[in-house]
């Protein structure tokens, strides 16, 4: 559908691309990935065609549509509805016309047969392109990112950035081009959008190229993984946790073939130096020359620099953290919480879960001291301090300060050196620091609000979505550094894999009152789970006379039982085999790369091995034809699984 073809790409001295590489198929689910700087999102517009290449070309099948959601927004003078409803020209230009025409009631009276002829024209092509069910349709997408049905007709310009980007994504997914281009659509979601979109977009039938630092969401959606790094693109099959392995067992391999290289390239020039002088070894000597000259030296992974830190162990509090007491918050009219009481004790890491507008972001500003109560009384434990990190940095960081000088805003009691130190752990060094803190992208103002907390110890963190901007490394070095933390923590994310490795408690928040689950994430989705499925109603139960259960129901469920048997019969033996074949194609697949990595050594090719080199030979060859029988095996089972549970519904 899309070919990238030798692609390069440079600004100065720093190649983005260099003669990369990349075929996407209709229909597939692919992600992007890399540190940030990498170049990801110039490979997006690259695509749309809103950056220029230095050479290299991007070749589309005739006739594709290809949408981006950017990053950056524009403003626009229109209602959400509206502005969701916009981007289908053709479809606005029919609608146009039609309204037109409607409008124009001289030429009706004049010829009414041409003018219901181009208007039933008009209608019918409308209708053909679901012109018809495109508002409903906005609307249902709407609601799916968070809006109130109310909210779909309100100024866009009344809304928060985060909150007009959730409309320009409902737009691209209104439009249903063939080709999305996502970068980071889960940066301005809450837990149930991005639940809800990633079920969308599993659906989706166009393809998807997808830039996200959420490692759920990319395992639950991408069926490949293409790795951008310093200018190079890798493709690897499987979702990111299947990347993660691939990546670090090719890293391994070619750590080994390098080793082997490194002794080959030392033997050959031991071996020049020791007969460079003799004239009877000059023809010798000359081809080992010629050798390693044109040795195409093996490229092992050159590790970037990261950020690495941890926060520092807080002081010993009181059991309790915070403790609300009939705390009330209005804004205007609107009741957000009224007598409302919890407490948060020492060593709680907790996430705030809720729908949008239930109040996640008020309770943690409330406990965070940044919104002030209406009535009631929030107080602290002994010894509790506490440092906030904002989801939206511009309330927080002075735009007109330099790195360094925001550093010493929130830590004044620190030396040169010592600010110096924690903005070097969080990769700003040399002339970074003196950047002005209005020109740093989203990731570096996220690794500065970060390191101002971490220069200013606090016992008690509350972080609103400190992950958004963040790329996958730098979200799993903060993952770590808060599992670390000894102290209380709150927070607010919608990416679950990382709450996942920190909380021990959630607080789903509803109409004004905490509901508390103890465990992760995942423990709080199966005590969900649980509950709907008690809450479900049961199937309507036909009655008899006497109020018992009809023979029909009965009946019925007798039927159903003895179908799910007969399809636990059908199947369950076909499972089995599949888990077998699978488990030998991956002790195949290891043992071949054992044996792939063996051949990559030299010494193996010498004279006094041959013996070992032809069993190895031998081996590889058993073993490249166990890998294709076993993978032809499992092809067939996962289809006639796939058939029998069609099936079966």
């Amino acid at each position: 559908m899309i070919y990238l073809h030798n692609l390069k790409k440079q600004f100065g001295s720093k190649i983005l691309f260099n003669d990369i590489g990349f075929h996407l198929r209709p229909r597939e689910k692919v992600g992007l990935v890399g540190e940030n700087g990498m170049g990801k999102t110039t490979l997006f517009k690259v695509i749309t065609g809103k950056e220029s290449l230095d050479s290299g070309e991007v070749v589309m099948k005739k006739g594709i549509q290809a949408a981006m959601l950017a990053q950056e927004l524009e403003t626009a003078d229109e209602s959400v509805l509206e502005r969701t409803l916009a981007g289908d020209e053709k479809l606005h230009r029919i609608k146009l016309e039609m309204d037109r025409l409607e409008k124009d009631t001289a030429f009706h009276e004049r010829c009414p047969e041409e003018w219901s002829r181009k208007y039933g024209h008009l209608q019918h092509e409308f209708e053909h392109m679901g012109g018809y069910q495109r508002e409903s349709q906005g609307r249902a997408i709407l609601q799916g990112l968070g809006f109130r049905t109310d909210q779909a007709d309100q100024p866009l310009a009344k809304f928060s950035g985060g909150w007009r980007m959730r409309v320009e994504l409902a737009r691209l997914l209104l439009q249903k081009p063939d080709l999305l281009l996502l970068d980071e659509p889960t940066n301005h979601l809450d837990l149930q959008s991005v639940v809800w979109l990633e079920g969308f977009l599993k659906a989706y039938e166009g393809a998807i190229l997808l830039i996200s630092h959420d490692r759920r969401f990319l395992n639950g959606l991408v069926e490949r993984i293409v790795e951008l790094d310093r200018g190079r693109l890798t493709v690897y099959t499987g979702n990111y946790d299947a990347f993660e392995r691939q990546k670090a067992e090719r890293e391994a391999q070619l750590e080994a073939q390098a080793a082997n290289q490194m002794r080959r390239i030392a033997e050959i020039e031991r071996f020049v130096e020791r007969f460079r002088a003799k004239n009877t070894k000059a023809t010798q000597v000359q081809s080992r020359i010629k050798l390693l000259d044109k040795m195409e030296r093996v490229e092992t992974a050159t590790r970037t620099k990261s950020v690495h830190f941890r926060f520092p162990q807080p002081a010993r509090t009181g059991r309790i953290a915070i403790r609300l007491t009939d705390v009330d918050k209005n804004y205007g009219p609107l009741k957000v919480y009224e007598k409302f009481s919890t407490h948060l004790e020492r060593g709680w890491k907790v996430a705030l879960v809720g729908e949008n507008g239930a109040g996640k972001s008020t309770l943690l500003k409330l406990m965070a001291g940044i919104l002030p109560h209406d009535g009631g009384d929030i107080e602290l434990g002994a010894n509790v301090t506490r440092a906030y990190y904002a989801q939206h940095h511009a309330d927080v960081l002075d735009p007109s300060l330099t790195v360094l000088e925001s550093l010493e805003k929130a830590a004044p009691h620190l030396l040169r050196t010592q600010r110096q130190n924690i903005l070097g752990a969080f990769l700003f060094s040399g002339d970074d620091v003196e950047k002005r803190v209005s020109v740093l992208s989203g990731g570096e103002r996220s690794r500065l609000a970060l390191a101002r907390i971490l220069a200013n110890p606090a016992t008690f963190l509350l972080l609103d979505e400190p992950t958004n901007h963040l790329d996958i490394r730098t979200c799993e070095f903060l993952a770590a550094a808060l599992a670390d933390f000894e102290g209380s923590l709150a927070l607010i994310s919608h990416d679950r894999f990382f709450l996942d490795g920190i909380i021990n408690r959630v607080w789903e928040v509803r109409g004004g009152t905490v509901r508390e689950y103890v465990g992760n994430y995942s423990d709080y989705e199966w005590a969900k789970a649980k509950e709907a499925e008690q809450a479900a109603p049961s199937a309507s139960v036909v009655k008899d006379n006497a109020g018992n259960p009809a023979r029909l129901d009965r009946e019925r469920k007798r039927r159903e039982a003895e179908e799910r048997n007969e399809r636990y019969r059908k199947i369950k033996p076909l499972q089995d085999r599949l888990r077998r074949t699978e488990e030998r194609l991956e002790r195949v697949m290891a043992d071949k790369a054992q044996v792939e990595l063996a051949l990559a050594d030299p010494i193996l090719y010498q004279e006094d091995h041959k013996t070992r080199l032809h069993e190895t030979l031998i081996r590889q060859t058993g073993l490249v034809k166990e890998e294709t029988n076993l993978i032809h095996e499992w092809d067939q089972l996962t289809a006639t699984l796939e058939k029998l549970e069609n099936q079966n519904g």
